[in-house]
């Protein structure tokens, strides 16, 4: 079987096992046909590993038995059969193997417990969304591991990550590494890099803490860099520019229908890119002029309540245009999911524009500076844009026209009319000479 086949069954022994090839863009599975639960997982290099699925009180649970050339095809049998015992009684295998890792603090690597964080924490933070793990994971396993991977977690101190964050800064961990067949994923280093990595080093070690895997959480003594927070705003011949760049290039064929559409919305709406890519149709409500976004779709959601973004009438004939596919409203060509962001689209729309620097969130930005601009006020802006505190739309306030004129022209009106009086009193003692 050279290409992914998903739902494949097969008796998993040695005959089989040899004829999975692996697909060169995605991992994929194989159900064995005998042991319930019982599967294989081809990964794109090639390697084989036996895990173990099963249902427990806490729902779908995955077990990993081991890799093929580590064990035979018939040990993991063996285990499999082993383990579906344990869960017939009413045990869960992960759960007990995740408990012993815990419960053996002194021996966890720093690697180790941030495989557990990655794995188990989605338990604890069942509101966290999908791309605040992604972000996560990217800091552990692309610059925390690869340098203090190897220190047990009880040694590592506040010296060790200050040291690390240095390094991080200095593009330590930079690399460039193949993922798919055609994809690469660019890992930069910098203040900025090193500044959000620090945070998920923060707050994986909160999640430790409260494990028991160690006693404080040493990454709140280390002095963390600050970023600039400079941010990229479009003028309005920019703006002109990049909108005729998306009609010409969608013209041309140079893009596609979605990707140029994708970017209108967020253009018009303020919105979040994952929140224009990912939308579905059942959060589009043209009659009222909005989308509502359930919690876990907005970046503000935990378990908070949904996002309602406003549609301006061109927002509302765009999706008015768009033909239903299946629940996403930019689907892939399957319609079971979303398509990715559309970033070579993008890329093309500010290189025909001639803009340099900016990225999809500085339309949103844009958007914000424009409207504090026209007169609106911060707390209409920040409920268009989703914000959750005050302070995160006060960035804005310097677009304001006049901020803080009234309070200057107060100021000055008092030195003003003290001097009319003054020369008014002088003007009536002259008169009186």
């Amino acid at each position: 079987m050279a290409a992914r086949e998903p739902g494949k069954k097969l008796r998993l022994n040695k005959r089989n096992l040899d004829t999975l090839l692996p697909d060169p863009e995605n991992d994929y599975v194989v159900t064995d046909t005998e042991v319930k639960g019982l599967r294989v997982r081809v990964r794109t290099s090639g390697r084989k590993t036996f895990e173990f699925r099963y249902r427990a009180s806490r729902g779908q649970r995955l077990y990993v038995i081991g890799d093929l050339g580590a064990m035979t095809a018939d040990e993991a049998t063996r285990e499999a059969t082993r383990l579906a015992g344990i869960v017939a009684s009413g045990g869960d295998p992960q759960g007990d193997k995740s408990n012993k890792r815990l419960a053996d603090a002194a021996r966890v690597s720093v690697a180790e417990a941030a495989s557990l964080y990655l794995t188990l924490g989605a338990q604890d933070k069942p509101d966290k969304r999908a791309s605040s793990w992604e972000r996560d994971r990217v800091g552990l396993e692309r610059h925390l591991t690869p340098i203090l991977g190897s220190k047990k977690l009880a040694d590592l101190t506040s010296a060790d990550l200050a040291k690390w964050q240095a390094d991080v800064a200095s593009g330590r961990t930079a690399k460039t590494l193949k993922t798919k067949k055609r994809g690469l994923a660019r890992i930069s280093g910098g203040v900025g890099t090193a500044a959000r990595a620090m945070l998920t080093v923060s707050a994986w070690l909160e999640w430790c803490l409260a494990h028991g895997l160690v006693a404080e959480n040493v990454a709140k003594r280390v002095a963390r860099y600050k970023t600039g927070g400079k941010e990229r705003y479009l003028s309005e011949g920019e703006a002109a520019a990049v909108w005729d760049a998306v009609n010409s290039l969608q013209a041309e064929k140079e893009i596609g229908a979605d990707a140029a559409n994708i970017f209108r919305l967020l253009a018009l709406t303020g919105a979040r890119r994952g929140e224009i890519v990912g939308l579905r149709w059942p959060e589009v409500d043209l009659r009222r002029g909005l989308l509502l976004l359930p919690p876990l779709r907005h970046k503000t959601g935990g378990g908070a309540k949904p996002k309602a973004v406003p549609l301006p009438s061109e927002a509302i004939s765009i999706l008015s245009a768009i033909p239903r596919k299946g629940e996403y409203v930019f689907p892939k060509s399957d319609g079971l999911s979303a398509i990715e962001p559309p970033k070579r689209a993008w890329a093309k729309i500010w290189k025909r524009a001639g803009v340099e620097g900016a990225s999809p969130h500085t339309l949103r930005h844009t958007l914000a500076s424009w409207a504090v601009a026209d007169g609106q006020s911060l707390a209409v802006v920040g409920k268009v844009l989703g914000h959750s505190r005050p302070q995160t739309t006060a960035r804005y306030a310097h677009f304001a026209a006049g901020a803080g004129v009234e309070a200057l022209e107060a100021v000055a009106g008092r030195y003003i009319q003290k001097r009319i009086i003054e020369d008014d009193a002088e003007a009536q003692e002259a008169l009186k000479a």
